[in-house]
């Protein structure tokens, strides 16, 4: 009788063991599996985590619409983080960087004078005519980000993992929290800060990145 309770419990327990054993290793292969995109997160949420690119969506959304300003940096990372995991290098000689950047600078100061210039609340800001947020905002990262070091390194962890989506997705993921973060920063900013002195500063901000755009920083 024991040894019939023994042998089943010896059953059971080799059962449990099978089990866990299998588990361990389904957990291992996903993780593996994701090693590009949890990689790629890491490294572009830690790269991107108070860059340029950052304060200038806390500077746009502490004036303007959130959403729009999120829809227009969330699609200009899609399309430089996609073309540079599909294209790859090739892309960097098509056109060459620095009359990218050269543009981009041109951007950045024209919309830095903008800011100045303006004299809308945060409110009225929101719905400014002067200025379309979403096309804007689109038009200045994509630029910036052009060539910067978030295309480069989806392009090195593309060749790198031969995993083009995993890498597009964790890139996008990162992105687009960091993004985020820069627009809840806006918000409280806008809350908390005269408007005159967000004017002033961001539009500082943005000349002073035009100004290294076309300096070549």
């Amino acid at each position: 009788m024991n040894a019939k309770i023994f042998s089943s419990s010896l059953r059971i327990a080799a059962r449990r063991s099978l089990k866990n054993m299998i588990k361990t290793y389904m957990i291992r292969d996903i993780i593996m599996d994701l090693t590009p995109l949890l990689t790629t997160f890491g490294l572009i949420a830690l790269a991107e985590l108070g860059d340029k690119t950052q304060l200038t969506v806390i500077a746009l959304s502490a004036r303007y619409d959130r959403k729009k300003i999120f829809a227009g940096v969330l699609l200009a990372f899609i399309v430089v983080t996609g073309l540079g995991v599909l294209v790859g290098e090739g892309l960097l000689r098509l056109i060459p960087e620095n009359i990218i950047k050269m543009i981009a600078g041109f951007m950045f100061i024209v919309f830095g004078i903008m800011m100045l210039r303006s004299k809308e609340d945060c409110e009225e800001a929101n719905n400014s005519p002067v200025i379309n947020p979403f096309i804007s905002t689109f038009s200045m990262i994509a630029l910036a980000e052009m060539g910067d070091k978030t295309q480069l390194s989806a392009i090195t962890l593309s060749a790198k993992y031969n995993s083009p989506y995993l890498v597009f997705t964790g890139a996008v993921i990162a992105l687009a929290v960091i993004s985020l973060l820069g627009i809840l920063a806006g918000k409280k900013l806008c809350e908390i800060v005269p408007l005159s002195k967000i004017k002033l500063g961001a539009g500082a901000l943005f000349i002073l990145f035009g100004i290294m755009f076309i300096a070549g920083f």
